[in-house]
């Protein structure tokens, strides 16, 4: 077996002459021209590719732009979810063979090549296998409990781990809160310490930081380049806390190993250097920048849509939610301070105010672009991880927050409205992830007998532990 890291959670791996491309981001930017690969994609045969895995449908991972230069006899392998959300946005790209595979469950693609999905919340882990060399490609996927217990007793030899370092998420990079502590759930040292969690529980040869080397080059997040996490401060941490049998190496993209050689990485400074890298990038992609914000300019966005789009959200949430989830969550659009547009989940409505904001829970304030985009395409879920917004939270509203990107992933992903999970498709489905279900249902359990709400919100905080 051979294995090349292409780009930032791209990933192309040869066993017996067949060629295995994970989640190919391989050109151009995504999210709005806000998250650029770096370093650079590397150069690869697209033509010599038998298959492609796509872990989920976050844009980093399903990059529509790059499956289009495959050629159209590539299989595509997607992981089996309880919707067919993958399969219908895959329906335009023309692709003549789509499998999914179900959770679970191996299969043989070649002589010498198996793979093993495992799905877990709205991500997948994929394990690749030759026989004598096994990958685990968890990505950004947080599988964790008795669904990791399980992976990991089918797969008790790893040979490497690879794993994100660095969130993806809003949270809390973009906030202004009025509580400080409301931001206190997760940090940079949170995913630092969870990478290496991950190693102690797998006890792999090596340990590869990977999906997490890319950079903000739009004006609205340049900013947000300190937050990511530097994979040489990754495995300085992880050499001060190391697991015993596992040695963590930095890769980028162009870096490969194979059974016959080991490792092949190249040097390079992208981390040590890298302010000056990141100009000098800027300075390249200037003009695809420029015509950018000149787009964003004359783009407008109208109440009606955004009614349309959150009013059936709205409707799709079970009747006991208002119960429980609450909040008065606003969007203000760039441009238009004095126009808000309102999510009321108590009552259930949807409205334009203008002047003064009401008492609300969580402010966004978004590009109309950016949301007249996820509007259009049902892709709410890929709004928060462009970082393209501004976020005001009010004081012990850390929950709704939590909440509500919860319930954007979920819409988009279908299993709302809660009919949808019913059918025999899903049945099927959880009937495969059942541990998933123990899982949650344990988060909920403890949670439930937590003192104060603080520590009952933790337990949902995404943690590496079974």
């Amino acid at each position: 077996m051979k294995f090349k890291i292409l780009s930032h959670a791209g990933l192309l791996v040869e066993a017996g002459g067949t060629q295995l491309v994970v989640d190919p981001w391989i050109l151009g930017s995504c999210y709005w021209r806000s998250w650029w690969n770096y370093p650079k994609a590397a150069k690869f045969a697209t033509e010599d590719v038998s298959y492609i895995y796509l872990t989920h449908i976050h844009w980093d991972h399903f990059h529509g732009p790059s499956l289009r230069r495959f050629p159209q006899s590539t299989t595509i392998l997607v992981p089996q979810a309880f919707s067919t959300r993958l399969l219908d946005d895959l329906s335009d790209f023309g692709f003549k063979a789509i499998v999914e595979l179900p959770h679970g469950k191996t299969v043989r693609l070649a002589p010498e090549l198996s793979v093993t999905s495992y799905q877990f919340d709205i991500d997948s882990t994929l394990v690749i296998d030759d026989g004598k060399t096994t990958i685990v490609d968890m990505n950004d996927c947080k599988i964790a409990g008795w669904p990791l217990r399980h992976m990991i007793r089918r797969h008790p030899k790893v040979d490497f781990m690879l794993r994100s370092h660095s969130s993806a998420q809003p949270y809390p990079f973009c906030f202004d809160a009025e509580d400080k502590e409301d931001l206190r759930f997760r940090n940079n040292e949170d995913y630092v310490s969870d990478f290496v969690a991950s190693a102690s529980l797998l006890k792999p040869r090596y340990a590869i930081p990977f999906a997490s080397n890319h950079c903000f080059l739009h004006e609205e997040t340049q900013r947000y380049n300190d937050t990511i996490v530097n994979p040489l401060h990754v495995k300085e941490y992880f050499d001060g806390h190391k697991p015993a049998g596992t040695d963590c190496v930095v890769m980028v993209a162009g870096d490969s190993w194979d059974d016959q050689s080991g490792f092949q990485l190249q040097e390079q400074d992208f981390f040590t250097n890298r302010e000056q890298h990141l100009r000098e990038y800027a300075e390249e992609m200037a003009p695809v920048l420029r015509e950018q914000y000149r787009k964003e300019q004359n783009v407008k966005m109208s109440f009606r849509d955004f009614d349309k789009y959150f009013s059936k959200l709205m409707k799709s949430l079970p009747w006991f939610s208002r119960f429980l989830f609450k909040p008065i969550v606003v969007f203000e659009l760039q441009g238009r301070p004095d126009v808000h547009w309102v999510l009321d989940f108590d009552k259930k409505q949807v409205y334009e105010l203008t002047g003064e904001p009401p008492n609300y829970s969580i402010c966004f304030r978004v590009h109309p672009l950016v949301l007249k985009d996820c509007v259009q395409k049902g892709m709410l879920t890929v709004f928060l991880p462009s970082k393209r917004m501004t976020v005001k939270l009010k004081k012990g509203c850390v929950k709704e927050y939590l909440v509500l990107s919860k319930v954007f992933d979920l819409y988009d992903y279908r299993y709302l409205p809660i009919s949808g999970m019913l059918t025999p498709r899903s049945l099927r489905n959880w009937t495969r992830r059942w541990r998933e279900i123990a899982h949650f249902a344990t988060l909920a359990l403890r949670a439930m007998f937590k003192r104060n709400q603080q520590d009952a919100i933790a337990e949902f905080v995404p943690r590496t532990a079974l």
